[in-house]
């Protein structure tokens, strides 16, 4: 393997798939870069199993080939390369030589053979967004994915189209975030478990939002291909919890808030009530929502006026859950409603975006 690379533009890809690199595995091969020298161009690969990143750039080859280099260390010495012009890279009995203006240096080179197959053939189900409205739909859902492995199922958000609409849900089992958007097109049954990270690192590869993105479902895999860079992920397996059935659609009381107003009042609780779980009472009567956050560290005591349809009532959250769904909403004004102090609350945008937010309150003596 010999070839001729620019070197902003290998530090570029090395930074992007060197995401995909594992961290915490045994295997060592995962937690290599592959590259390969093909024609003209070469191709950087890496996969934890879980996702696998490929980028291709632009190459002058003299010699054909493949190497394996450990994906954190190369992308170090490259980014420290950004300056140079061009990158010439050599495969040299077991080892990887990079030499640019008058100097060179060398990396340590992996047998390939057993590097994974990554599934790229993909094509049974898919449908195409517009990228502005992906990257809102996952930045509007994907943080209310659980964040631990004792239930692996929640560290995903299941993704469903139906009837020209997508909908992507995501819970924890404490708060659950839901956001629908239409699609442009759309192809076989799409319906699928997406790990949130995946769906972040796809959003990173998204920068024009005025163009479309096709996502490609097929098996236990999905795929995107967005300029030159494919991700795939393996999907998660199993039962998503049957999101329609615990979303209340009646409700005993509801307000209307000013948003900004509203969140930071709550967040100017919060910052008292780290120590007590960040338990933070809303006493909701009729012309405004009492908030009161106490500890050994201090109190606040706040009121934000509202706009009450219902009864008076008294409940109490997790504030950083509450605090969390406030930031995803863009609108000037909230409702928020509510049956009793142990239902659900939910919480979506004064205007109709498609977005819904529910959360579970704690229970509170009187």
């Amino acid at each position: 393997m010999k070839t001729i690379v620019k070197a902003l533009e290998l530090s570029n890809a090395v930074l992007k798939v060197v995401k995909a690199v594992s961290t915490k595995s045994h295997n060592p091969i995962l937690e290599c870069i592959k590259l390969v020298c093909k024609g003209d161009s070469l191709t950087l690969i890496a996969t934890d199993n879980e996702i696998s990143i490929e980028k291709t750039i632009r190459a002058e080859t003299f010699m054909e080939g493949e190497a394996l280099v450990m994906g954190k260390l190369f992308a170090d010495f490259i980014k420290k390369l950004e300056e140079e012009d061009d990158l010439e890279l050599f495969l040299d009995e077991g080892r990887l030589k990079i030499t640019y203006s008058s100097s060179e240096g060398f990396i340590q080179a992996l047998p390939t053979e057993d590097f994974p197959l990554i599934p790229k053939e993909l094509k049974e189900n898919s449908f195409t967004m517009s990228q502005k409205d992906f990257k809102t739909m996952v930045a509007k859902t994907a943080f209310c994915c659980l964040q631990d492995d004792s239930r692996p199922i929640l560290k995903g958000c299941l993704i469903e189209v139906l009837e020209g609409e997508i909908t992507c849900v995501a819970l924890d089992g404490f708060r659950l975030a839901l956001c629908r958007k239409p699609v442009q097109e759309v192809y076989g049954k799409v319906k699928a478990i997406v790990p949130s990270r995946a769906l972040n690192e796809i959003v990173r590869l998204l920068d024009k939002d005025e163009e479309q993105i096709t996502v490609v479902i097929q098996d236990r895999n999905l795929m995107v291909e967005v300029e030159n860079t494919i991700l795939t992920a393996r999907l998660l397996e199993g039962e998503y919890i049957d999101y329609r059935q615990i979303i209340p659609v009646t409700f005993l009381t509801e307000f209307k808030a000013n948003k900004l107003i509203f969140e930071n009042a709550v967040e100017r609780a919060a910052v008292v009530a780290r120590v007590t779980k960040n338990l933070v009472k809303f006493d909701i009567k009729e012309n405004y929502v009492n908030i009161t956050a106490n500890s050994e560290m201090g109190n606040v005591n706040e009121n934000v006026l509202i706009n009450l349809d219902g009864k008076d009532i008294v409940i109490a959250f997790n504030s950083k859950y509450i605090i969390d769904c406030l930031h995803a909403i863009e609108d000037d004004f909230v409702k928020v409603s509510l049956n009793t102090p142990i239902s659900p609350c939910i919480i979506t945008p004064n205007s109709d975006d498609g977005c819904l937010y529910l959360v579970l309150p704690i229970r509170i003596s009187n």
